[in-house]
């Protein structure tokens, strides 16, 4: 026997690979290295995700104008019914048209969804819910009902935290007198509508802030303020709105208005 076939037959188990002490580490020490890269790859997702809402919602604003635009009479379109309805013409719910009166010129509703077929614009945020649209009336009226003119004032109000009355309250002002605004409600949707089935997610366990958006007790405010995810207090609704200022400046400039 050489003296190398003598060391490996006192040495067998140099031939049988890892143990299994060191297979359980090498896991153990992959799955610590593959949960702090999903990590940041999930944070990555939620704000590209976000940031595509914000452009969908902006484009959703354009929209706005250019149908005002458009109008014989200048004016904003009615929001589509998220629910309800004689389901006729100009008066169905979810089907992505405005829905108003014809004889009376009014809106059928002032919030509901964004009127997405009108306007030719997305059905659906990036979770899959419909963007909720609130309009003033005095922005949205059409003939034989009084019409928009410069001295038309919104009556939507954007808040910094929930309303405590039909005004911001003792809450900061984000936008006041606002004409329409835009509103989706993030990733975890509580108070959708969801664009599948056509159904309203629940609010149970929606903070404050996002159960007002959810067409809280004040139908005419909505909150926007910084996204969180603070434990009872998660936020990560996502809110535009139209200037009044931008609006009449657009119509102006087009000899639209006065």
């Amino acid at each position: 026997m050489t003296r190398s076939q003598s060391f490996h037959n006192k040495h067998p188990c140099r031939q049988q690979g890892f143990t299994l002490i060191e297979i359980a580490i090498s896991l153990f020490i992959l799955t610590l290295v593959i949960g702090a890269l999903l990590i940041p790859l999930a944070t990555q997702t939620d704000e590209r995700q976000a940031r595509e809402a914000e452009r969908l919602m902006n484009e959703m604003l354009e929209a706005l104008i250019g149908y005002a635009l458009t109008q014989t009479q200048p004016r904003l379109p009615c929001p589509d019914r998220s629910s309800g309805g004689a389901g006729g013409t100009n008066d169905t719910a979810n089907d992505g048209l405005e829905d108003f009166n014809s004889t009376t010129g009014l809106c059928q509703v002032t919030d509901g969804n964004i009127p997405w077929a009108t306007l030719g614009v997305s059905a659906a945020d990036p979770w899959g819910n419909r963007f909720r649209y609130l309009v003033t009336p005095a922005f949205s009226n059409r003939s034989p009902a009084t019409t928009m003119s410069l001295t038309s004032t919104g009556t939507i109000k954007v808040c910094a935290a929930a309303p405590t009355s039909t005004t911001c309250g003792g809450t900061t002002y984000v936008a006041d007198n606002v004409p329409a605004a835009i509103l989706s409600h993030g990733k975890n949707g509580f108070g959708a509508m969801n664009a599948s089935s056509n159904t309203q997610i629940s609010t149970t366990g929606a903070s404050t802030h996002e159960a007002e958006n959810a067409g809280g007790t004040y139908t005419e405010s909505v909150v926007s303020r910084t996204r969180t995810d603070a434990t009872g207090a998660a936020f990560d609704d996502i809110v535009v709105w139209l200037s009044p200022n931008v609006l009449f400046s657009r119509l102006v400039a087009a000899n639209k208005l006065p």
